[in-house]
């Protein structure tokens, strides 16, 4: 079931130098894979990659909120955290900015923040949509079932922030547990299809389907929608580097016009 839509008003106080020349956006995306707050092994390398890319908004899953902490620079926007700090997602936002919180579908793995920008408003959602192994909350489900399941209610919380957001664009970005560039190399043809139905219906474009790295193939994507501006060719970063593991997944960013 679709939860009915409520907003929660939240002005972010901060510089209003940025605002004023803000061109384009810059988007990322790294599901994280838990990090610890205590490694001093990856911890300090991926502070490094975070920093070398310098989004203006980044969509982290999989994430902890100590650990990886851009509160100097940024404004978080989380969805339901435990006694540690971890989250499925947070999205950090530079800048100041007039913000609500829409409510989702299921505020444990999603997180939405509608913008108010000089040249308009933006929808940044920031989700899971979750792996094979899901065996739901009956623990019954076969592979890919949930993730079917969850595609499906994707969608409809897409369409519904739309409907009722009609002058907004959106981005949608996060980790989609799908390698879209034809190679079958995480997914399968039906989740792919699937998926794809649901971005047309919500006039998406998937930005980063054709991206491949050297090491892995990208599961994380950015989306957005198909009047938005124009945007630069999508890049992508190896989640090991200097012969460490820093996450099971690649980050990938893409700078969009606004």
């Amino acid at each position: 079931m679709i939860a009915p839509f409520t907003a929660i008003k939240i002005k972010v106080r901060s510089s209003n130098l940025v605002i004023m020349w803000l061109e384009t956006l810059k988007i990322a995306t790294w599901n994280l894979n838990h990090p610890k707050p205590n490694s001093w092994k990856k911890k300090p390398l991926v502070d490094a990659q975070i920093h070398k890319i310098d989004a203006d908004i980044w969509v982290f899953t999989e994430t902890n909120n100590e650990a990886i902490n851009l509160s100097s620079t940024h404004h978080k926007f989380s969805s339901r955290e435990d006694e540690k700090q971890n989250a499925y997602t947070t999205v950090w936002i530079r800048s100041s900015f007039t913000a609500q919180l829409p409510q989702l579908f299921d505020p444990e793995i999603a997180v939405c923040v509608s913008l108010t920008l000089p040249k308009g408003k933006y929808l940044i959602y920031g989700t899971i949509v979750t792996w094979h192994g899901d065996r739901g909350q009956d623990e019954q489900s076969k592979n890919w079932e949930e993730h079917y399941k969850l595609i499906q209610a994707h969608g409809d919380d897409w369409y519904r922030l739309l409907q009722e957001n009609p002058n907004s664009r959106m981005s949608v970005a996060g980790d989609f547990n799908q390698a879209r560039d034809g190679s079958k190399w995480y997914g399968t043809e039906k989740g792919i299809n699937l998926l794809t139905e649901q971005l047309e219906r919500n006039h998406l474009i998937c930005l980063t389907q054709k991206v491949k790295p050297k090491l892995r193939h990208n599961i994380d994507h950015i989306c957005i929608t198909k009047d938005w501006a124009i945007a630069g060719n999508p890049k992508t970063w190896e989640g090991t580097q200097e012969n460490v593991i820093l996450s099971d997944h690649n980050g990938v960013y893409v700078e969009i016009s606004i």
